[in-house]
């Protein structure tokens, strides 16, 4: 109690005066690095308080976790020179200030993980820029399906990896992506694994509660190869993506989004979306791992679809998904997703704030949610109901909502967001019933 409420004054006090000290930061760092030409500089301060609380019939070796820290995000970048060369660096850092339980079994490690504070790259890069192509190496943060920045903690992921962004024509993009290392959201350094290896595998402390992993003395990950192709333009926006999560998974995902020009302030909207992968002697078949009981070779089929309307300051709409049943499937048709398992950072519909169909496994799914800005779109509200039907574990639901406020005019790029998700039905926590909830204050400088 002491602790949370030391992070609750910590929360009110940035909420009054962090905008003006990150203002302040911003404008030393910007001031220092001035004298070079071309070099942009921003990033953001950020405090995070969250907590696990678990419902009474949660067993007697669950306890209800919290965690807090401060991090900060800093990001110096050249504008592309007349020839096209560019740098990007981004330096991470995550405190605790003191302010988590260090009673063994109490924090929530998926925050920033067991230590109290953490030092990261989260980008060191090189990259050459002209008109119609880009090419960027070296450690970066990937914005693709399946292999995204999962900024939902402190600490975005990031990759060490090299990549190609060709524009043949207008509103179209083609990807090359070759993956060597990964970051996670609680890891200082970058290593050859992902989420399917055990807390502290070669020293990283990677940590998010994987439900299955491979041994600690597993080989390192060899990596991933994608490539993808992106068309927007007058309402159409289509994705196609080749990802070979080497010795994991090949996975080939699409979807397509349209929305309907009526002319008017109401416009429908709907889509599809599809995913399909296979492996033969996976890592996990070489492992002996199971996942819900089954092994076998990788076999998973995924469909999905999601109709709404936007209307004025807001949209609604309605999703599916649908995981397909193999029986002699490695977990009867799970899905291996190596970089958003247990993040629930995954593109599918139908996931939440917590968890989706990648971690409860084969079954179907749908979500209904809606989002509307108001006291002049400053205030965000969401909410969003969820309802999963699994195979290997039932029934579940959750319930979502979301309250973000966005600073105008002296204190502008101040935001306080709070999020809470109660979730029923499945007691794979410990529980049949616990409540998320993460509370957040940032300042974009």
């Amino acid at each position: 109690m002491k602790n949370c409420l030391k992070a609750l004054l910590l929360l009110i006090a940035l909420a009054g005066t962090g905008a003006a000290e990150a203002e302040t930061l911003g404008k030393i760092v910007k001031k220092g690095v001035s004298t070079f030409k071309n070099l942009e500089v921003n990033g953001y301060v950020r405090s995070y308080y969250f907590t696990r609380r678990f419902g009474p019939s949660s067993t007697t070796k669950k306890h209800d976790l919290k965690a807090f820290s401060l991090a900060t995000r800093l990001n110096v970048m050249t504008d592309p020179s007349a020839n096209g060369f560019g740098l990007g660096a981004t330096l991470l850092t995550a405190q605790s200030l003191g302010m988590n339980n260090p009673l063994p079994g109490n924090t929530d490690n998926s925050l920033m993980g067991p230590t109290s504070e953490v030092y990261a790259l989260g980008q060191l890069y090189v990259q050459y820029r002209q008109p119609r192509y880009m090419i960027r190496l070296g450690p970066q943060m990937l914005h693709i399906p399946w292999m995204g920045k999962s900024d939902t903690r402190v600490m975005p992921a990031s990759y060490e990896a090299a990549l190609l962004d060709i524009v043949p024509i207008d509103h179209l993009h083609i990807y090359a992506v070759r993956e060597y290392k990964f970051k996670s959201r609680t890891s200082g350094r970058y290593f050859r694994d992902n989420l399917y290896y055990p807390h502290t595998w070669g020293g990283d402390s990677s940590y998010g509660g994987q439900p299955f992993t491979v041994s600690a003395t597993a080989p390192g990950a060899e990596g991933t190869l994608a490539f993808g192709a992106t068309y927007a333009n007058r309402g159409l926006k289509v994705q196609a993506w080749y990802l070979n999560f080497y010795k994991f998974a090949h996975t080939f995902y699409g979807h397509v989004k349209y929305t309907v020009d009526t002319g008017a302030s109401i416009t429908p909207f709907f889509g599809i979306q599809y995913l399909r992968q296979k492996q033969s002697n996976s890592m996990f078949s070489q492992q002996n791992v199971t996942a819900n009981g089954l092994g076998g070779n990788v076999n998973t089929t995924v469909d999905g679809a999601r109709a709404g309307v936007n209307i004025p300051h807001g949209n609604i709409y309605i999703a599916y998904n649908k995981v397909f049943f193999h029986a002699d499937a490695f977990g009867g048709g799970q899905i291996i997703s190596p970089f958003t398992n247990n993040y629930a950072t995954d593109p599918l519909w139908t996931t939440s704030m917590l968890r989706g169909l990648v971690e409860l496994g084969p079954g179907r799914a749908w979500k209904i949610k809606g989002t509307y800005k108001v006291l002049h779109d400053q205030l965000k509200l969401v909410t969003a109901y969820t309802e999963y039907y699994t195979h290997f574990k039932s029934r579940s639901n959750n319930l979502y909502f979301n309250a973000t406020y966005s600073f105008s005019g002296a204190y502008k790029g101040l935001s306080l967001r709070d999020r809470i998700e109660i979730s029923r039905g499945h007691a794979a926590n410990g529980a049949n019933r616990f409540i998320y909830n993460r509370v957040m204050i940032q300042y974009n400088f």
